[in-house]
């Protein structure tokens, strides 16, 4: 029991040294990056600097874990909350501002997603998908879908007013307008695609994803299913694409891999450069998590 106790207590300990311990680089001789990447590690709010691969801690949520990001508006953070509320562990969403630190619960509800045409919150109740339509008039509800209780759903935004979901276990994707209010199917891009781990490339308006049953490929896919890319990856398995700088036209990567001797997990952190299909380390081991928000200033 003593020795279990112990081996928790490491991993805690690890991570959260790893959150605050910048790591060696590899810089790329040929170009330079900059921005931030926002991150969570349990509890903490991490930052990374993307010049130099330095991490600071931006806050600490406490006994509570931050299970997703997402950005809102350029200078805010959502955040998706699990932790107890009045003794019932319960997921919310946070509002993180970047210039003061402040933390401010929104609603119940997760998988935070914030659409800035027409200002509105895309959320899930455990039960629904919904949106929150807030715009120059009275805030309106909408229920997008409705699903088994505890069912799990992956959102993406896709542009100002729109977003990308599944659910499981068919994991078909589907489109949704705020404005339009439509709804559609996407059976080509649900034949190439699974959301888990996708992001959305602007300058190729496409979707980056994997195939469930082909993990070792990293493919753009365009929401008709047309295929527009491949990355230059020998074997992308152990890779999980995490932000895309939009201005800097490149993909952050983190790289997964058991150590040798202890067997534990290592994390490094790679830039992918779509214009050159070139790819360098930034960072050698340190943990990003699977849900990151870029920040370009």
């Amino acid at each position: 029991m003593l020795v279990r106790l112990f081996s928790v207590n490491f991993r805690l300990m690890s991570l959260v040294f790893g959150l605050l311990l910048f790591s060696g680089c590899e810089p790329d001789e040929t170009r330079e990056y900059w921005g931030n990447l926002y991150f969570a590690a349990g509890s903490y709010l991490g930052e990374l600097d993307l010049r130099d691969g330095s991490v600071s801690v931006l806050a600490n949520v406490g006994d509570a874990d931050i299970r997703e990001i997402d950005a809102f508006g350029d200078d805010q953070l959502l955040l998706t909350i699990f932790g107890p509320v009045n003794r019932k562990d319960t997921f919310r969403l946070m509002q993180f501002k970047l210039d003061t630190f402040g933390l401010v619960t929104l609603i119940n509800g997760r998988h935070g997603r914030y659409l800035p045409a027409p200002e509105a919150l895309i959320f899930d109740d455990g039960a629904h998908l919904r949106a929150r339509v807030y715009g120059d008039g009275p805030m309106e509800e909408l229920t997008i879908i409705r699903h088994r209780f505890g069912s799990r759903v992956r959102v993406l935004q896709v542009s100002a007013a729109s977003i990308l979901y599944s659910v499981d276990p068919a994991n078909a994707i589907y489109s949704f307008d705020v404005v339009s209010r439509a709804l559609r199917a996407l059976p080509e891009l649900s034949e190439k695609c699974q959301l888990d781990g996708a992001l959305w490339v602007d300058t190729r308006e496409a979707l980056l994803c994997k195939q469930e049953d082909a993990p070792q490929s990293y493919n753009l896919v365009g929401l008709d299913g047309s295929a527009r890319g491949v990355l230059a990856i020998s074997d992308a398995s152990s890779y999980r694409a995490v932000a895309y700088l939009a201005d800097q036209d490149a993909l952050v990567l983190t790289e997964a891999w058991n150590t040798l001797v202890s067997g534990s997990e290592r994390y490094a952190i790679w830039i992918y450069d779509l214009a050159s299909d070139r790819m360098v380390r930034l960072v050698g081991d340190q943990y990003l998590g699977s849900s990151v928000v870029y920040g370009s200033h």
